[in-house]
């Protein structure tokens, strides 16, 4: 077993701009008064088939964009979820993109 193969799945809230983890499984957002900005690690730096999810609560009134190398594109950013709405991305690693699935809620 490789160091990469020990992580923990947490949930994590947050208020602020940061930087998803190995042990985030699921990062809950209540952006404030701006734009919250999550950013994806580097795909080759975490584990390959990892998942990561993100929601952005319903009372919030800005959007959560989630930032890296997504789908491919080598630097994209996806917006999760409209003022008062929940909204949820699911994030998957292959070892060189983060692959997304369609976004939920709007």
């Amino acid at each position: 077993m490789s160091g990469l193969d020990n992580t923990s799945e947490t949930i994590r809230s947050v208020t602020a701009a940061t930087t998803a983890t190995d042990n985030d499984y699921y990062i809950a957002v209540s952006p404030g008064a701006n734009p919250t900005n999550i950013a994806l690690p580097a795909p080759a730096s975490s584990i390959p088939g990892r998942v990561l999810v993100i929601r952005r609560d319903a009372t919030a009134t800005n959007v959560v964009n989630v930032t890296g190398n997504i789908n491919g594109s080598g630097a994209a950013t996806h917006a999760i979820g409209a003022a008062g709405a929940i909204g949820t991305q699911t994030f998957r690693n292959t070892g060189s993109t983060w692959l997304s699935s369609a976004a939920s809620g709007s």
